[in-house]
Protein backbone atom coordinates (compact mmCIF):
# COMPACT_ATOMS: atom_id res chain seq x y z
CA UNK A 1 0.00 0.00 0.00
CA UNK A 2 2.90 2.39 0.70
CA UNK A 3 4.35 1.48 -2.70
CA UNK A 4 1.00 2.31 -4.33
CA UNK A 5 0.61 5.56 -2.38
CA UNK A 6 4.07 6.69 -3.48
CA UNK A 7 3.25 5.70 -7.06
CA UNK A 8 0.04 7.76 -7.00
CA UNK A 9 1.93 10.62 -5.33
CA UNK A 10 4.39 10.82 -8.23
CA UNK A 11 1.66 10.42 -10.82
CA UNK A 12 -0.20 13.43 -9.40
CA UNK A 13 3.04 15.41 -9.28
CA UNK A 14 4.33 14.41 -12.71
CA UNK A 15 1.13 15.20 -14.56
CA UNK A 16 2.49 18.76 -14.60
CA UNK A 17 6.03 18.05 -15.81
CA UNK A 18 4.93 15.57 -18.50
CA UNK A 19 2.34 17.97 -19.94
CA UNK A 20 4.13 21.26 -19.18
CA UNK A 21 4.46 22.25 -22.85
CA UNK A 22 0.68 21.94 -23.35
CA UNK A 23 -0.26 23.68 -20.10
CA UNK A 24 2.18 26.55 -20.65
CA UNK A 25 0.96 27.14 -24.20
CA UNK A 26 -2.58 27.48 -22.80
CA UNK A 27 -1.75 29.56 -19.73
CA UNK A 28 0.92 31.70 -21.45
CA UNK A 29 -0.39 31.98 -25.04
CA UNK A 30 1.55 33.33 -28.00
CA UNK A 31 -0.42 36.57 -27.72
CA UNK A 32 1.51 37.32 -24.52
CA UNK A 33 4.36 38.77 -26.61
CA UNK A 34 4.62 41.01 -29.62
CA UNK A 35 4.70 38.63 -32.57
CA UNK A 36 6.52 41.19 -34.74
CA UNK A 37 9.52 41.35 -32.41
CA UNK A 38 12.61 39.61 -33.83
CA UNK A 39 13.09 37.61 -30.63
CA UNK A 40 9.40 36.91 -30.05
CA UNK A 41 9.90 33.14 -29.82
CA UNK A 42 12.73 33.50 -27.30
CA UNK A 43 10.67 35.94 -25.21
CA UNK A 44 7.71 33.59 -25.19
CA UNK A 45 9.82 30.59 -24.14
CA UNK A 46 11.47 32.67 -21.42
CA UNK A 47 8.06 33.74 -20.05
CA UNK A 48 6.80 30.17 -20.07
CA UNK A 49 9.93 28.86 -18.36
CA UNK A 50 9.61 31.54 -15.68
CA UNK A 51 5.94 30.67 -15.05
CA UNK A 52 6.88 26.98 -14.89
CA UNK A 53 9.57 27.82 -12.34
CA UNK A 54 7.09 29.82 -10.24
CA UNK A 55 4.63 26.92 -10.19
CA UNK A 56 7.40 24.54 -9.10
CA UNK A 57 8.46 26.95 -6.35
CA UNK A 58 4.87 27.20 -5.04
CA UNK A 59 4.61 23.41 -4.83
CA UNK A 60 8.07 23.07 -3.32
CA UNK A 61 7.58 25.59 -0.51
CA UNK A 62 4.22 24.16 0.57
CA UNK A 63 5.67 20.65 0.34
CA UNK A 64 8.64 21.76 2.45
CA UNK A 65 6.72 23.43 5.29
CA UNK A 66 4.10 20.72 5.62
CA UNK A 67 6.68 17.97 5.94
CA UNK A 68 7.42 19.44 9.37
CA UNK A 69 3.71 19.41 10.17
CA UNK A 70 3.43 15.86 8.85
CA UNK A 71 6.31 14.60 10.96
CA UNK A 72 4.85 16.15 14.09
CA UNK A 73 1.39 14.64 13.51
CA UNK A 74 2.64 11.17 12.52
CA UNK A 75 4.76 10.84 15.67
CA UNK A 76 1.85 11.85 17.93
CA UNK A 77 -1.38 10.65 16.35
CA UNK A 78 -2.72 7.74 14.33
CA UNK A 79 -0.44 7.16 11.35
CA UNK A 80 -3.23 5.35 9.53
CA UNK A 81 -5.67 8.27 9.79
CA UNK A 82 -3.08 10.91 8.97
CA UNK A 83 -2.02 8.99 5.84
CA UNK A 84 -5.66 8.61 4.78
CA UNK A 85 -6.43 12.32 5.08
CA UNK A 86 -3.23 13.26 3.24
CA UNK A 87 -3.97 11.27 0.11
CA UNK A 88 -7.54 12.59 0.02
CA UNK A 89 -6.20 16.16 0.07
CA UNK A 90 -3.62 15.68 -2.65
CA UNK A 91 -5.99 13.66 -4.84
CA UNK A 92 -8.59 16.42 -4.62
CA UNK A 93 -5.95 18.94 -5.66
CA UNK A 94 -5.14 16.85 -8.73
CA UNK A 95 -8.79 16.57 -9.78
CA UNK A 96 -9.41 20.31 -9.28
CA UNK A 97 -6.45 21.17 -11.53
CA UNK A 98 -8.33 19.66 -14.43
CA UNK A 99 -11.07 22.29 -14.05
CA UNK A 100 -8.90 25.44 -13.90
CA UNK A 101 -9.84 28.00 -16.62
CA UNK A 102 -7.21 28.74 -19.26
CA UNK A 103 -4.86 31.54 -18.25
CA UNK A 104 -5.71 31.38 -14.54
CA UNK A 105 -2.10 31.00 -13.41
CA UNK A 106 -2.96 31.98 -9.81
CA UNK A 107 -5.49 29.13 -9.57
CA UNK A 108 -2.93 26.71 -10.99
CA UNK A 109 -0.47 27.81 -8.33
CA UNK A 110 -3.10 27.41 -5.60
CA UNK A 111 -3.82 23.85 -6.71
CA UNK A 112 -0.11 23.03 -6.67
CA UNK A 113 0.14 24.45 -3.15
CA UNK A 114 -2.75 22.22 -2.07
CA UNK A 115 -1.04 19.28 -3.78
CA UNK A 116 2.18 20.05 -1.92
CA UNK A 117 0.37 20.16 1.43
CA UNK A 118 -1.12 16.70 0.93
CA UNK A 119 1.89 15.05 -0.70
CA UNK A 120 4.20 16.25 2.08
CA UNK A 121 2.75 13.55 4.35
CA UNK A 122 3.64 10.56 2.18
CA UNK A 123 7.27 10.15 3.22
CA UNK A 124 6.96 10.81 6.97
CA UNK A 125 4.06 8.33 6.98
CA UNK A 126 5.78 5.65 4.88
CA UNK A 127 9.21 5.94 6.50
CA UNK A 128 7.61 5.94 9.95
CA UNK A 129 5.61 2.83 9.08
CA UNK A 130 8.70 0.98 7.78
CA UNK A 131 10.49 1.86 11.02
CA UNK A 132 7.71 0.23 13.04
CA UNK A 133 7.32 -3.04 11.15
CA UNK A 134 10.59 -3.89 9.31
CA UNK A 135 13.80 -5.32 10.89
CA UNK A 136 16.83 -2.99 10.81
CA UNK A 137 18.95 -4.84 8.24
CA UNK A 138 16.05 -5.01 5.78
CA UNK A 139 14.89 -1.40 6.04
CA UNK A 140 17.08 -0.27 3.15
CA UNK A 141 15.39 -2.80 0.88
CA UNK A 142 11.94 -1.94 2.25
CA UNK A 143 12.64 1.75 1.71
CA UNK A 144 13.80 0.99 -1.82
CA UNK A 145 10.65 -0.99 -2.56
CA UNK A 146 8.14 1.57 -1.33
CA UNK A 147 10.10 4.48 -2.81
CA UNK A 148 10.33 2.70 -6.16
CA UNK A 149 6.60 3.31 -6.39
CA UNK A 150 7.53 6.88 -7.28
CA UNK A 151 9.43 5.66 -10.31
CA UNK A 152 6.58 3.40 -11.38
CA UNK A 153 4.19 6.33 -11.03
CA UNK A 154 6.53 8.50 -13.05
CA UNK A 155 6.61 5.79 -15.73
CA UNK A 156 2.83 5.37 -15.73
CA UNK A 157 2.22 9.11 -16.16
CA UNK A 158 3.81 9.55 -19.61
CA UNK A 159 2.12 6.34 -20.73
CA UNK A 160 -1.21 7.80 -19.63
CA UNK A 161 -0.30 10.97 -21.52
CA UNK A 162 0.07 8.89 -24.67
CA UNK A 163 -3.31 7.29 -23.98
CA UNK A 164 -5.34 10.35 -22.93
CA UNK A 165 -3.61 13.39 -24.43
CA UNK A 166 -3.18 14.46 -28.04
CA UNK A 167 0.60 14.98 -28.07
CA UNK A 168 0.31 17.38 -31.00
CA UNK A 169 -2.43 19.73 -29.77
CA UNK A 170 -2.35 18.99 -26.03
CA UNK A 171 -6.07 18.28 -25.95
CA UNK A 172 -6.92 15.96 -23.04
CA UNK A 173 -4.38 17.15 -20.47
CA UNK A 174 -7.23 18.11 -18.14
CA UNK A 175 -8.65 14.60 -18.34
CA UNK A 176 -5.25 13.29 -17.32
CA UNK A 177 -5.28 15.34 -14.09
CA UNK A 178 -8.83 14.22 -13.26
CA UNK A 179 -8.17 10.52 -13.88
CA UNK A 180 -4.91 10.41 -11.93
CA UNK A 181 -6.44 12.34 -9.03
CA UNK A 182 -9.39 9.95 -8.88
CA UNK A 183 -7.07 6.95 -8.44
CA UNK A 184 -6.04 8.32 -5.04
CA UNK A 185 -9.59 8.03 -3.74
CA UNK A 186 -9.57 4.31 -4.63
CA UNK A 187 -6.37 3.90 -2.59
CA UNK A 188 -8.06 5.61 0.37
CA UNK A 189 -10.87 3.03 0.33
CA UNK A 190 -8.37 0.17 0.17
CA UNK A 191 -6.30 1.61 3.03
CA UNK A 192 -9.34 1.77 5.31
CA UNK A 193 -10.16 -1.90 4.71
CA UNK A 194 -6.61 -3.29 4.86
CA UNK A 195 -5.30 -1.49 7.96
CA UNK A 196 -7.65 -2.90 10.58
CA UNK A 197 -7.39 -5.13 13.64
CA UNK A 198 -3.94 -6.20 14.85
CA UNK A 199 -2.28 -4.59 11.85
CA UNK A 200 -3.75 -1.23 12.86
CA UNK A 201 -2.35 -1.59 16.39
CA UNK A 202 1.17 -2.26 15.08
CA UNK A 203 1.10 0.61 12.57
CA UNK A 204 -0.17 3.10 15.15
CA UNK A 205 2.16 1.94 17.94
CA UNK A 206 5.08 4.01 19.23
CA UNK A 207 8.36 2.89 17.52
CA UNK A 208 10.63 0.90 19.83
CA UNK A 209 14.46 0.72 19.82
CA UNK A 210 16.01 -2.11 17.81
CA UNK A 211 17.20 -5.17 19.77
CA UNK A 212 20.69 -4.47 21.09
CA UNK A 213 20.30 -0.70 20.74
CA UNK A 214 18.10 -0.02 23.75
CA UNK A 215 18.82 3.22 25.60
CA UNK A 216 18.64 3.87 29.30
CA UNK A 217 16.44 6.62 30.66
CA UNK A 218 13.56 8.53 29.02
CA UNK A 219 13.32 9.19 25.30
CA UNK A 220 15.11 12.46 24.45
CA UNK A 221 12.98 15.38 23.31
CA UNK A 222 12.89 16.22 19.63
CA UNK A 223 14.81 19.45 20.14
CA UNK A 224 17.67 17.55 21.77
CA UNK A 225 17.88 15.49 18.57
CA UNK A 226 18.96 18.64 16.72
CA UNK A 227 22.25 18.55 18.65
CA UNK A 228 23.16 15.03 17.54
CA UNK A 229 25.84 14.61 14.82
CA UNK A 230 23.72 11.81 13.32
CA UNK A 231 20.90 14.26 12.67
CA UNK A 232 23.11 16.65 10.71
CA UNK A 233 24.62 13.82 8.68
CA UNK A 234 21.10 12.65 7.85
CA UNK A 235 20.01 16.21 7.01
CA UNK A 236 22.97 16.77 4.67
CA UNK A 237 22.35 13.43 2.95
CA UNK A 238 18.66 14.23 2.54
CA UNK A 239 19.25 17.67 1.04
CA UNK A 240 21.86 16.36 -1.40
CA UNK A 241 19.94 13.35 -2.73
CA UNK A 242 16.65 15.26 -2.89
CA UNK A 243 18.14 18.18 -4.79
CA UNK A 244 19.79 16.00 -7.40
CA UNK A 245 16.84 13.66 -7.97
CA UNK A 246 14.04 16.22 -7.96
CA UNK A 247 15.92 18.71 -10.12
CA UNK A 248 16.09 16.03 -12.80
CA UNK A 249 12.44 15.14 -12.28
CA UNK A 250 11.38 18.77 -12.70
CA UNK A 251 13.67 19.92 -15.49
CA UNK A 252 14.52 16.85 -17.59
CA UNK A 253 11.18 17.08 -19.47
CA UNK A 254 11.84 20.79 -20.13
CA UNK A 255 15.33 19.88 -21.34
CA UNK A 256 13.84 17.39 -23.80
CA UNK A 257 11.43 19.96 -25.24
CA UNK A 258 13.87 22.90 -25.41
CA UNK A 259 17.35 21.42 -25.81
CA UNK A 260 16.69 18.14 -27.60
CA UNK A 261 13.48 19.36 -29.27
CA UNK A 262 12.04 15.87 -29.05
CA UNK A 263 8.56 15.29 -30.40
CA UNK A 264 5.59 15.17 -28.04
CA UNK A 265 5.30 11.37 -28.21
CA UNK A 266 9.06 10.95 -28.16
CA UNK A 267 9.33 12.94 -24.94
CA UNK A 268 6.84 10.69 -23.16
CA UNK A 269 8.73 7.52 -24.13
CA UNK A 270 12.06 9.00 -23.04
CA UNK A 271 10.62 10.12 -19.69
CA UNK A 272 9.14 6.65 -19.20
CA UNK A 273 12.54 5.07 -19.88
CA UNK A 274 14.23 7.43 -17.41
CA UNK A 275 11.89 6.43 -14.60
CA UNK A 276 11.96 2.71 -15.43
CA UNK A 277 15.73 2.92 -14.94
CA UNK A 278 15.16 4.81 -11.69
CA UNK A 279 12.81 2.12 -10.40
CA UNK A 280 15.41 -0.57 -11.01
CA UNK A 281 18.06 1.60 -9.35
CA UNK A 282 15.96 2.18 -6.24
CA UNK A 283 15.43 -1.50 -5.54
CA UNK A 284 19.00 -2.42 -6.54
CA UNK A 285 20.52 0.00 -4.03
CA UNK A 286 18.23 -1.31 -1.28
CA UNK A 287 19.16 -4.88 -2.19
CA UNK A 288 22.88 -4.04 -2.24
CA UNK A 289 22.71 -2.56 1.25
CA UNK A 290 21.18 -5.75 2.65
CA UNK A 291 23.55 -7.91 0.57
CA UNK A 292 26.61 -6.17 2.03
CA UNK A 293 25.19 -6.49 5.55
CA UNK A 294 24.53 -10.21 5.16
CA UNK A 295 28.03 -10.67 3.71
CA UNK A 296 29.52 -9.56 7.01
CA UNK A 297 29.78 -5.77 6.77
CA UNK A 298 28.05 -3.68 9.39
CA UNK A 299 24.79 -2.03 8.39
CA UNK A 300 26.50 1.38 8.73
CA UNK A 301 29.43 0.39 6.50
CA UNK A 302 27.07 -1.15 3.93
CA UNK A 303 25.17 2.13 3.64
CA UNK A 304 28.38 4.13 3.29
CA UNK A 305 29.65 1.99 0.43
CA UNK A 306 26.32 2.07 -1.41
CA UNK A 307 26.07 5.87 -1.07
CA UNK A 308 29.61 6.20 -2.39
CA UNK A 309 28.78 4.05 -5.42
CA UNK A 310 25.65 6.15 -6.00
CA UNK A 311 27.65 9.40 -5.91
CA UNK A 312 30.34 8.21 -8.32
CA UNK A 313 27.73 6.84 -10.73
CA UNK A 314 25.62 10.04 -10.77
CA UNK A 315 28.56 12.34 -11.39
CA UNK A 316 30.23 10.21 -14.07
CA UNK A 317 26.96 9.45 -15.89
CA UNK A 318 25.90 13.11 -15.92
CA UNK A 319 29.29 14.21 -17.27
CA UNK A 320 28.95 11.60 -20.01
CA UNK A 321 25.37 12.54 -20.88
CA UNK A 322 25.96 16.28 -21.25
CA UNK A 323 29.23 15.91 -23.17
CA UNK A 324 28.01 13.47 -25.83
CA UNK A 325 27.12 15.15 -29.16
CA UNK A 326 23.61 15.18 -30.57
CA UNK A 327 24.77 12.73 -33.24
CA UNK A 328 24.96 10.12 -30.46
CA UNK A 329 21.52 10.83 -29.06
CA UNK A 330 20.82 7.21 -28.17
CA UNK A 331 23.98 7.06 -26.04
CA UNK A 332 23.07 10.38 -24.43
CA UNK A 333 19.67 8.97 -23.42
CA UNK A 334 21.26 5.81 -22.00
CA UNK A 335 23.62 7.93 -19.90
CA UNK A 336 20.67 9.94 -18.56
CA UNK A 337 18.85 6.70 -17.74
CA UNK A 338 21.88 5.61 -15.72
CA UNK A 339 21.77 8.96 -13.91
CA UNK A 340 18.15 8.29 -12.94
CA UNK A 341 18.96 4.77 -11.72
CA UNK A 342 21.81 6.06 -9.57
CA UNK A 343 20.32 9.31 -8.25
CA UNK A 344 17.25 7.71 -6.73
CA UNK A 345 19.34 5.10 -4.91
CA UNK A 346 20.46 7.66 -2.35
CA UNK A 347 16.96 7.72 -0.88
CA UNK A 348 17.28 4.17 0.46
CA UNK A 349 20.25 5.39 2.52
CA UNK A 350 18.67 8.69 3.57
CA UNK A 351 15.49 7.03 4.85
CA UNK A 352 17.47 4.40 6.73
CA UNK A 353 19.56 7.07 8.47
CA UNK A 354 16.41 8.91 9.58
CA UNK A 355 15.03 5.65 10.99
CA UNK A 356 18.16 5.04 13.06
CA UNK A 357 18.51 8.30 15.03
CA UNK A 358 15.70 8.31 17.65
CA UNK A 359 12.86 5.85 16.88
CA UNK A 360 10.22 7.95 18.66
CA UNK A 361 10.93 10.94 16.41
CA UNK A 362 11.51 9.19 13.07
CA UNK A 363 8.70 10.93 11.17
CA UNK A 364 9.53 14.34 12.60
CA UNK A 365 13.23 13.95 11.77
CA UNK A 366 12.29 13.07 8.21
CA UNK A 367 9.89 16.01 8.10
CA UNK A 368 12.59 18.49 9.10
CA UNK A 369 15.04 16.98 6.59
CA UNK A 370 12.33 17.12 3.92
CA UNK A 371 11.60 20.75 4.77
CA UNK A 372 15.25 21.73 4.38
CA UNK A 373 15.54 19.71 1.18
CA UNK A 374 12.53 21.27 -0.48
CA UNK A 375 13.50 24.79 0.48
CA UNK A 376 16.77 24.17 -1.37
CA UNK A 377 14.93 22.51 -4.27
CA UNK A 378 12.55 25.47 -4.51
CA UNK A 379 15.48 27.88 -4.57
CA UNK A 380 17.08 25.82 -7.33
CA UNK A 381 13.80 25.84 -9.28
CA UNK A 382 13.64 29.62 -8.97
CA UNK A 383 17.20 29.98 -10.28
CA UNK A 384 16.58 27.50 -13.08
CA UNK A 385 13.38 29.32 -14.03
CA UNK A 386 15.44 32.47 -14.57
CA UNK A 387 18.44 30.98 -16.37
CA UNK A 388 17.43 27.70 -17.97
CA UNK A 389 17.54 27.81 -21.75
CA UNK A 390 19.00 25.91 -24.65
CA UNK A 391 22.69 25.37 -24.07
CA UNK A 392 22.53 25.91 -20.30
CA UNK A 393 20.79 22.74 -19.09
CA UNK A 394 23.97 20.67 -19.22
CA UNK A 395 25.71 23.06 -16.83
CA UNK A 396 22.76 22.94 -14.43
CA UNK A 397 22.67 19.13 -14.48
CA UNK A 398 26.42 18.96 -13.82
CA UNK A 399 26.07 21.31 -10.87
CA UNK A 400 23.39 19.26 -9.11
CA UNK A 401 25.12 15.95 -9.90
CA UNK A 402 27.97 16.90 -7.55
CA UNK A 403 25.74 16.96 -4.47
CA UNK A 404 25.47 13.16 -3.96
CA UNK A 405 29.27 13.15 -3.63
CA UNK A 406 28.95 15.55 -0.69
CA UNK A 407 26.37 13.21 0.86
CA UNK A 408 28.74 10.25 0.44
CA UNK A 409 31.65 12.09 2.07
CA UNK A 410 29.55 13.24 5.02
CA UNK A 411 28.11 9.74 5.38
CA UNK A 412 31.52 8.34 6.30
CA UNK A 413 31.35 10.47 9.46
CA UNK A 414 28.40 8.45 10.81
CA UNK A 415 29.47 7.24 14.29
CA UNK A 416 29.94 3.55 14.95
CA UNK A 417 27.06 2.07 16.98
CA UNK A 418 27.31 1.26 20.65
CA UNK A 419 25.38 -1.97 21.12
CA UNK A 420 24.12 -3.33 24.42
CA UNK A 421 24.78 -6.98 25.14
CA UNK A 422 22.20 -9.41 26.45
CA UNK A 423 21.49 -9.44 30.23
CA UNK A 424 23.53 -12.64 30.59
CA UNK A 425 26.71 -10.85 29.55
CA UNK A 426 28.76 -9.57 32.53
CA UNK A 427 29.49 -6.20 30.98
CA UNK A 428 26.50 -4.03 30.12
CA UNK A 429 28.04 -2.17 27.24
CA UNK A 430 30.51 -3.20 24.55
Amino acid sequence: MMFLATMINYMDRNTLSTTQQFILSEFVPSSSVDASAPDAKAQLESMRTRVYGNVLVAFGISFAFFQIVAGYLVDRFSLRKVYLMAIIIWSAAGVLTGFIPAGAIEMLILCRIMLGIGEAFNWPCAVGCVRRVIPRESRGLANGIFHSGGSIGAVATPLLVLLLVNTTTGEGWRTLFIVVGAVGFLWAVGWMFITRGERAIVIDSTPQPDPGFETQGPTPSFFSVLWLPKFWICLTTGVCVNLCWHFYGQWFPRYLSQEIEASGRGQQWIIAGFFIAADLGSMTCGWLTRRFARAGKSVERSRQWVMTLVAISVLSATATAVSLPMEMLWAKYLAFFFVGASAIGGFTIFFSLAQDIVPRHTAQILGVCGFASWMVISGAADVAGSYAKKGVYGELFLAVSAFPMLAALVGWCWPSPVQRESPATPKAVV
